[in-house]
C-alpha cells in the first residue's frame, strides 16, 4: 500500500473493481490478472476513449526487466483457468472497448501476449476512435452469449472458489471464439489507420 495519497489520488479495491468488471461479464471471463481487471475498471468508471498499456506484456524472458516495476515472473499463486489464454482475454477486453467507443494500445513494440496494436507515445494524442459497435460482427455477441450460457459469473469475483465446475474443454472454445473476434475486427481496422495521417 502507498504510505499516503495525493489529493488527485485515490485507492480503487475490490469493491471498485469487481462491480465493474462484472458490468462486462465478470472477472472469470475477464481474465484473473489485474492487467485486465483493471482495463475493465478502467473502461467503466472512466470511459475512455483510449486505453494504453505500458510495462504489461506479459512475457517473462529469462533476463533483463520483464516488468514495469522491474524483473518478475508470472503469477504463482494458482493454476488459474481465466488465464489459458492471456491473448484471448485481451482480445476480449479490445473488442468490449470498442463496443464502449475506446481503442485499447500498447507502448511497447517488443513481443506481447496482449494483442493490442502497437502504436508510438507521439502519436497518441491522434488516434482515431474506434469503429462503430455495429461493425464488431456475429462473433462478438456469439462470444458474449456463450459466456452467458456457461453461467461462470461469481458476483463477490471469487470465481475461484466455484472453479471446480468449469470445464476446461468449454473455456478453451469460449477463447477460441474471442480470438476469431478479434481477428475479424483487426480485418476490418488495420492497426495501421488507427493513426490519423
Amino acid at each position: 500500500m502507498p504510505p499516503a495519497l495525493r489529493s488527485d489520488q485515490r485507492l480503487v479495491g475490490s469493491l471498485d473493481y469487481v462491480p465493474a468488471n462484472n458490468r462486462f461479464g465478470g472477472v472469470f471471463y475477464a481474465g484473473g490478472t489485474m492487467a485486465f481487471t483493471a482495463g475493465y475498471w478502467a473502461l467503466d468508471a472512466l470511459q475512455p476513449t483510449v486505453l494504453v498499456f505500458v510495462g504489461c506484456d506479459m512475457v517473462y524472458p529469462m533476463s533483463g526487466k520483464t516488468h514495469f516495476y522491474g524483473s518478475g515472473e508470472p503469477d504463482p499463486l494458482r493454476d488459474d483457468l481465466s488465464r489459458r489464454s492471456l491473448e484471448a482475454k485481451s482480445a476480449r477486453l479490445m473488442l468490449h472497448a470498442a463496443e464502449a467507443g475506446c481503442v485499447c494500445v500498447r507502448l511497447s513494440t517488443q513481443e506481447s501476449r496482449l494483442l493490442f496494436p502497437s502504436v508510438a507515445v507521439d502519436d497518441l494524442g491522434r488516434l482515431v476512435p474506434p469503429i462503430e459497435p455495429s461493425t464488431l460482427g456475429p462473433l462478438f455477441e456469439m462470444a458474449k452469449d456463450k459466456e452467458d450460457r456457461l453461467g461462470y459469473r461469481r458476483e463477490s469475483g471469487r470465481y475461484w472458489e466455484i472453479a471446480e465446475e468449469f470445464s476446461t474443454e468449454r473455456v478453451d472454445e469460449l477463447d477460441a471464439l474471442w480470438l476469431q473476434a478479434a481477428r475479424g475486427h483487426v480485418r476490418a481496422r488495420s492497426p495501421i489507420a488507427l493513426v490519423k495521417r
